[in-house]
């Protein structure tokens, strides 16, 4: 594909070929994808108008232009303004990008959907990815579209509506002891032992992550410009950070002039990457204690890659935007008071996005007349136990 130049090391900076690896050659940093935005700006980032959701923006996606989509029809997921969040925090205009309508009910349908269309185009065999819970049960329906046996490693705390999903997609399961950074080993292993495309959604797959870009892409369009924040649940960040490189990517193109601020939210039981914020620290430092939170899709501790969360905290702070920690209390308050106030019944680990604007007010990040969008990754069918 000529528009894509390379894969480039975030750390060294090394430029790889466009292939199948996951880290540099070099210092095994983690790799980002670089275009050759010239020549793919003299189209709209819109061309592709004939296709629906994520697809539309084929032309920013490490996609060749003839190559069919493994898609279920995700993306364009409505933008909601809540006057019950205006008024509860009273802020002028907060908004919800509510992700957990996407076809299975949470933000991971983006990446998902571009890594199996590029594992299609790579001729691969099978896919193996570790998971949390969400990128299991997105990996295993992609996978099912694809055609491709799909392999998920989970800790074994996983809630068990996000398991009998992935079952009923046809993945082969493992339950893994430990947390999900013990999971993220073994399907290294088991990738790279069978040559199947592994999909973690860290920052592992660089391929898979810049599906994420396209929530920039959507926010734009349907806020009709760049708000002041953007609020994102973060387990190592991936979602955060190609949010950000859309909007870089928006303003290269011309169509936007500010960028937004970004602000990564974790459970205060589990908050590698807000820790390092708070802090002022450069580099984050793997969570060294329990990691039990009600947020069960973002409680990764960063074990062996504190790396992925270094990256995410260097965007937050290139954003001038800010990590919030939020308590389990807090996000089951605002779990339930989204149900009841916007009609939006959002996971434990969505909550924190909202939970954070509380915390945001309380520490004076925010003036009443910022705008805010608030992301609602995932849907909260898919995690009852906690509110049993």
């Amino acid at each position: 594909m000529k528009k894509l130049k390379g894969l480039k090391c975030v750390s060294c900076g090394h430029v790889h070929a466009i292939e199948m690896i996951y880290e540099c050659e070099h210092c095994r940093g983690s790799l980002d994808i670089i275009y050759d935005y010239e020549s793919i700006f003299t189209e709209n980032v819109s061309d592709h108008i004939s296709e629906g959701g994520i697809w539309r923006h084929r032309s920013l996606l490490p996609i060749a232009a003839n190559t069919e989509a493994v898609s279920l029809g995700e993306g364009n997921t409505p933008l909601l303004r809540s006057t019950a969040l205006e008024v509860e925090f009273d802020q002028a205009e907060i908004l919800i990008k509510n992700e957990a309508v996407n076809p299975t009910l949470s933000f991971k349908d983006r990446p998902l959907a571009v890594a199996l269309t590029v594992a299609k185009q790579f001729g691969v065999e099978g896919v193996v990815t570790a998971s949390t819970g969400n990128t299991g049960v997105a990996a295993a329906a992609y996978a099912a579209r694809a055609g491709l046996p799909c392999r998920i490693y989970v800790p074994k705390g996983t809630p068990k509506e996000k398991l009998i999903m992935m079952e009923m997609y046809g993945a082969k399961i493992e339950l893994i002891e430990g947390t999900f950074s013990d999971a993220y080993l073994v399907s290294g292993q088991e990738a790279k032992k069978n040559g199947w495309f592994n999909l973690t959604s860290t920052f592992l797959n660089p391929y898979a992550i810049e599906g994420d870009k396209t929530l920039a892409y959507e926010i734009y369009e349907q806020y009709g410009g760049v708000p002041d924040w953007i609020i994102i649940p973060i387990g190592a960040g991936p979602l955060l950070v190609s949010c950000y490189k859309g909007f870089r990517e928006l303003q290269l193109a011309g169509k936007v002039a500010k960028l937004p601020r970004m602000v990564g939210v974790q459970a205060a039981n589990c908050a590698p990457t807000v820790q390092a914020f708070e802090k002022k620290l450069k580099e984050v430092e793997p969570w060294g204690y329990s990691n039990q939170t009600v947020a069960s899709g973002i409680a990764d501790p960063l074990t062996t890659y504190p790396q992925d969360g270094t990256r995410t905290l260097t965007t937050i702070y290139q954003s001038e935007g800010c990590g919030i920690a939020v308590s389990d209390e807090s996000i089951m308050h605002y779990q339930k008071w989204l149900a009841q106030k916007e009609g939006i019944f959002a996971e434990p680990s969505s909550a924190t996005a909202i939970a954070a604007i509380e915390v945001m007010k309380e520490k004076g990040f925010l003036q009443n007349g910022d705008s805010i969008v608030t992301v609602v990754t995932g849907h909260g069918l898919k995690d009852l136990k906690s509110i049993r």
